[in-house]
């Protein structure tokens, strides 16, 4: 039996949003790991919870390094930023 497919919009109530930022935050954290981890790559995330608390993550490198990194890379190398609408036909192709 399969789960029920989740769909994706904003949850309005504060603490089931903090709840699942909580949850999705540590998967997160966890796939990024395993990807620096596995694949030798600079991995670096940057989020802030609903209630504004910074969190982030980097692998083996800091996440100063990599930004800088990313800043020193010529504008055309850097790609351009996804629009949300971009990102979710990725995410359903």
């Amino acid at each position: 039996m399969g789960r029920v497919k989740l769909q994706i919009k904003r949850i309005e109530n504060t603490t089931s949003r903090q709840v699942t930022f909580s949850k999705r935050r540590n998967g997160l954290i966890k796939k990024a790991y395993e990807l620096s981890v596995l694949c030798d790559v600079d991995v670096a995330l940057i989020m802030f919870s609903p209630s504004g608390r910074l969190g982030h993550f980097s692998g083996n490198k800091s996440i100063e390094e990599i930004l800088v990194r990313y800043v020193n890379l010529p504008e055309h190398e850097r790609g351009s930023p996804m629009s949300t609408d971009s990102q979710i036909e990725v995410l359903h192709a």
